[in-house]
């Protein structure tokens, strides 16, 4: 009787994921980790300002434009956590080095990161299941000042891998697996620069994912080719000598033949010169409040960002509401 309770989960699970439209349902399930991970990954500083990615220069950038921009070199490390009210801890971290090269208006940047969590449940269709996420990926950035104004930027993700693993609530075993990775795509960037902090700035992302189904149930894996796309733009400038404002639109796509899905918001920030070196931010990602603060020194730099229900346009209905907190060290030589 509990291997016919077990079969009958399994295939609730796969309907489940097989059938429904969305982001988080339907075989766009793959795509949850990203949300978490580097395609939406943005340095603490900006996290505080609202997530804003394409327009607000910080020592790690999700914008490859302002590697054109780097005067000199930093490392850092970001840490991400994200517990959500199903349970759920999505742990992310983000290491990345920068540095301008010999002849000026040149520079690189390389970024690794690692998104895990814990066995949590989630709410799908009605069907509570256990599940956990896991993303893995390196990027390569290079970027370019053209004249005064202009900067350009183009990266590329050599590594970008997600797994979902989905357990039966009955004894914890594993029932299904989704996995993706990335084939052809990069992403490039543009910025406009006419203020010493001021950018109009623009990413666009494109790339192919073969994603995989495995399970107790299934034969044989089913696979199946998404491409995946994003596209950002805002502007960011000094309102006064103490405030920095910004703000920004954003859209992740994922299709597949006819089957298609978005997520897409406004964001809107500020930055606020509390004090010498001590800068408070608050800023609204999607309607999402996100609240952040940093305090540098001449070679050190240390920051932090609280946010609450980040993406939940996307991902509410099954991982309900969640608090972020992220806290981000540079080092500056």
């Amino acid at each position: 009787m509990q291997q016919r309770t077990l079969v009958f989960f399994v295939l609730v699970v796969l309907l489940a994921i097989c059938s429904g439209p969305g982001w988080t349902q339907g075989p766009e399930t793959y795509a949850m980790p990203h949300l978490f991970g580097l395609p939406n990954a943005t340095p603490v500083r900006a996290s505080g300002m609202g997530g804003i990615m394409a327009c607000v220069q910080g020592d790690g950038f999700p914008n490859p434009a302002f590697a054109g921009a780097l005067e000199s070199a930093h490392a850092g490390v970001m840490y991400s956590l994200t517990g959500c009210d199903t349970g759920l801890k999505l742990k992310g971290t983000q290491v990345w080095v920068n540095s301008p090269l010999a002849d000026g208006g040149q520079g690189i940047q390389i970024v690794g990161y690692h998104l895990d969590s814990g066995r949590g449940q989630v709410n799908a269709g009605g069907v509570p299941l256990a599940i956990s996420v896991h993303e893995n990926d390196l990027a390569f950035h290079y970027g370019r000042r053209f004249g005064e104004y202009w900067l350009v930027g183009l990266g590329v993700s050599p590594v970008l891998h997600t797994t979902t693993n989905y357990f039966s609530p009955l004894d914890g075993s594993l029932v299904a697996h989704l996995d993706s990775s990335a084939g052809f795509g990069g992403r490039v960037g543009a910025l406009y620069q006419f203020q010493p902090d001021g950018f109009a700035g623009l990413i666009f992302d494109r790339y192919t994912e073969d994603v995989n189904l495995r399970s107790v149930v299934l034969p044989a894996p089913m696979a199946v080719e998404f491409t995946s796309t994003e596209l950002a733009f805002g502007v960011s400038g000094r309102v006064d000598d103490r405030v920095l404002a910004a703000a920004e639109w954003a859209e992740l796509r994922s299709k597949s033949g006819a089957l298609e899905s978005k997520t897409s918001g406004l964001r809107l920030g500020a930055e606020f010169a509390a004090a010498e070196n001590v800068e408070v931010r608050a800023g609204l990602n999607d309607g999402s409040l996100w609240l952040g603060g940093g305090y540098q020194s001449e070679a050190w730099k240390v920051e932090y960002a609280y946010g609450r229900d980040w993406n939940d346009d996307a991902v509410g209905a099954v991982l309900g509401g969640s608090d972020t907190h992220q806290v981000e060290a540079t080092r500056t030589w």
